[in-house]
């Protein structure tokens, strides 16, 4: 699906979209009680049909003046949940947002679940081959614990990667390449990174899986059902929602279907 590229000062944001699967709206924020049928007035694009809101899978490619670098990976070859209602293979995707494979030189995972990491090998071999790839420490030791589909997703993907000595793994925020900071903002996941990318006096925030749905951008005290620690996510979302809102940034969100926006006195703000 097409989605406008931005820029952040001399950065070109590139969106890259292998589509979306419907997700029912019912088992979303347990313990919420939320206005579906307002929801889909304030933001019809987010929605697949009456129950259900379209989970999209983005990767961001950042065409820096230092190098090519990815957000996240993409979730192929791994299917969705659900299936496809809309779906462009990501070599495909990539290609039509220009992006080489074997120019990415750096592909900062928000998080390992699937939907964000799957996409780094291909065939059991790195998709990025000439790429460092960086990770939360404790995302890589939080699948290692886990004996279900989700850690065996994750550790296939990322194994490789860690087999040829193309992984970083690190706990501090901080800047990871030039003019892009990572930002550990737990709770989704014990790892969970956002990633801050500043150039030229602008700023993006790409929020990981902080949200999923704009409900949230009002309301980042409600649970949400996708969150290992809730508590945790809440407060991660909370505290960057509302310096994003303060400082007046542009955010982008990997799972909306119009990804970019800001962070508004009453909520989401798409742009």
């Amino acid at each position: 699906m097409e989605h406008p590229s931005i820029r952040v000062g001399a950065i070109e944001v590139a969106v890259v979209c292998e589509g979306y699967a419907p997700f029912d709206v019912s088992g979303e924020m347990p313990g919420s009680k939320v206005d579906w049928a307002d929801e889909r007035r304030r933001h019809p694009w987010s929605f697949h049909d009456e129950r259900s809101w379209a989970w999209h899978i983005h990767a961001f490619a950042l065409r820096t003046p230092t190098g090519l670098v990815l957000v996240d990976a993409g979730l192929s070859p791994f299917p969705p949940a659900e299936p496809w209602a809309v779906h462009t293979p990501l070599e495909r995707a990539l290609a039509e947002r220009s992006v080489d494979s074997a120019d990415v030189r750096m592909v900062i995972q928000t998080h390992l679940h699937a939907d964000h990491a799957g996409g780094t090998v291909v065939g059991g071999s790195p998709r990025y081959p000439n790429a460092v790839h960086v990770a939360h420490r404790a995302d890589w030791a939080f699948f290692a614990d886990w004996d279900d589909e989700v850690a065996y997703v994750a550790r296939h993907a990322m194994q490789p990667i860690a087999d040829l000595d193309l992984l970083r793994l690190g706990e501090e925020d901080g800047e990871v390449w030039p003019g892009i900071r990572v930002l550990h903002s737990p709770g989704h996941t014990p790892g969970h990174r956002s990633v801050l990318i500043e150039d030229g006096g602008d700023t993006l925030l790409l929020t990981g899986d902080l949200l999923h749905l704009p409900f949230e951008v009002a309301n980042p005290g409600a649970p949400s059902s996708h969150d290992v620690d809730v508590a945790l996510a809440c407060r991660s979302r909370a505290d960057i929602l509302e310096e994003a809102r303060r400082r007046g940034w542009q955010v982008g969100v990997t799972h909306f279907a119009r990804p970019f926006g800001r962070v508004g006195e009453h909520g989401w703000l798409p742009e």
